[in-house]
């Protein structure tokens, strides 16, 4: 699997960044424009959940566990290792370009895959509840749309299960750190993390969105809210509110640039293959999940809305964090003097832990932060197993009981294998980029059909 992710990389790296490309021109077209003032599920309706759960709830669907996992790391990882012809390793030009390049993996452009492919879905459907990525296709054969659906079935598969085994790997990095399990092997820690982990999200499903899902994410976004302030007050401060100013000025700087540029064939253009093109290819595996999925609970909302809560909002909270735990994470390692032991993706996990240990209440935080975790990846799975069951019934909007608790068990049972293999992240990684291959094809026509739609009625 991993071989073929790299073929894909290898040959059509330019597809990629055209494809994520186009989706932040597409969001910035459908909010701008006059079908902007659109409403999905028509002129009448109005929205089934609270603009703050709505927030909460795309938002723990979407990445809420990553921003954990990657919080402290990805900042500290790309300011020690540049990337191949950049900057000085350690120096403040490295530091720019590792928060330019960490906004750049995680807000505006993965937001926005995000917001094209539930557009798409979301308005196709806005007057039935077939709530399935080939609704934008409404002309097309039958066959072929259930093809389709059936291939973003495999794809949330592979994205969904991918997140649980990154959750599963953070969540034991925190319980080693937390309490004394030296004789437990890592494989046995995950794995039980994945079966306790699926005993909650299993009864999280079965209670549906009002009952499981819509409370678990507001509960997301406390506990999130709690962790951040702690930083931010008892790391440094003035540090952390320099960080934001710098790191937002970056972003702004160099987000076309970064946009177009693959970098030159060699190791620089090897380490966007690896860095950038698999955490965009990623979001794009996940589009059939949390695509339809913000679908499901945008009803209601105009166009305008959607894009700017779907992007807008997202990308503004995952700028407070990254400039909250990267800040801290870098004034601790070269200010402080702490090595943080974090230098890689394999060291990743242990990032958001060791920074914690420099503060106060430490066992405290720790634990608050496996609890994060573990939510985020209970709102994750019982998402992601609501909407495989959708998806199995034809985009039915209410999907049975049985058959959520079903893809539920089977998002478990391919979690814990996947870990259980010995490829560890490397496996669940190659998951995600797999599935995402043919994904980026019917997102790009997802994009062509709802222009149609909304040009025509914007313009109606």
């Amino acid at each position: 699997m991993r071989r073929l992710a790299d073929l894909f990389l290898l040959h059509f790296d330019w597809l990629t960044l055209a494809v994520a490309g186009a989706c932040v021109l597409f969001c910035a077209v459908a909010a701008a424009g006059p079908w902007g003032r659109l409403r999905i599920g028509g002129a009448d309706a109005r929205p089934e959940f609270s603009t703050l759960s709505w927030i909460a709830m795309l938002f723990a669907a979407g990445m809420g566990a990553g921003l954990v996992f990657w919080g402290a790391a990805e900042p500290l990882i790309f300011t020690i290792n540049p990337p191949p012809g950049g900057a000085e390793p350690g120096g403040e030009a490295a530091v720019r370009d590792a928060f330019a390049l960490t906004l750049f993996h995680w807000a505006i452009h993965p937001w926005s895959i995000y917001a094209a492919a539930a557009l798409a879905v979301a308005y196709a459907t806005h007057k039935q509840a077939d709530y399935a990525p080939s609704s934008a296709f409404q002309g097309a054969p039958r066959r072929l749309r259930r093809a389709i659906d059936w291939l973003a079935l495999f794809a949330v598969i592979f994205g969904v299960v991918a997140s649980v085994g990154q959750g599963a790997l953070q969540m034991g990095a925190g319980l080693r750190r937390i309490g004394d399990f030296g004789g437990v092997s890592p494989v046995l820690m995950q794995t039980s993390v994945i079966v306790v982990l699926a005993c909650v999200y299993l009864a999280s499903a079965a209670g549906g969105l009002k009952r499981g899902i819509e409370p678990l994410s507001n509960l997301n976004l406390v506990l999130s809210g709690a962790l951040l302030f702690f930083v931010a007050v008892a790391g440094p401060t003035g540090a952390i509110l320099e960080t934001a100013t710098q790191s937002l000025s970056a972003y702004a700087a160099q987000i076309v640039p970064l946009s177009v540029d693959l970098r030159p064939e060699g190791p620089a253009r090897a380490w966007t293959r690896d860095w950038t093109l698999t955490y965009l290819l990623w979001w794009v595996a996940w589009t059939p999940f949390v695509g339809v999925f913000i679908a499901r609970i945008s009803r209601g909302r105009t166009v305008r809305e959607f894009v700017l809560g779907v992007v807008l909002v997202p990308t503004l909270l995952t700028w407070a964090w990254f400039s909250a735990f990267g800040g801290a994470a870098l004034t601790a390692q070269f200010d402080a003097g702490v090595d943080l032991g974090v230098t890689d993706f394999a060291t990743a996990p242990a990032a958001a832990y060791a920074l914690l240990d420099t503060y106060a209440f430490t066992v405290a935080t720790q634990a608050l932060t496996v609890l994060l975790v573990f939510v985020f990846l209970i709102t994750s799975a019982d998402s992601g197993a609501y909407v495989l069951a959708m998806l199995s019934n034809g985009g039915d909007g209410e999907p049975p009981v049985a058959e959520r608790l079903f893809w539920g068990v089977l998002i478990a049972i391919l979690s814990a294998a996947a870990l259980a293999s010995g490829s560890g992240q490397n496996a669940t990684r190659a998951f995600a980029v797999v599935g995402a291959i043919p994904l980026c094809i019917l997102l790009a026509a997802q994009i062509a059909a709802v222009s149609r739609r909304l040009w025509r009625d914007g313009l109606g």
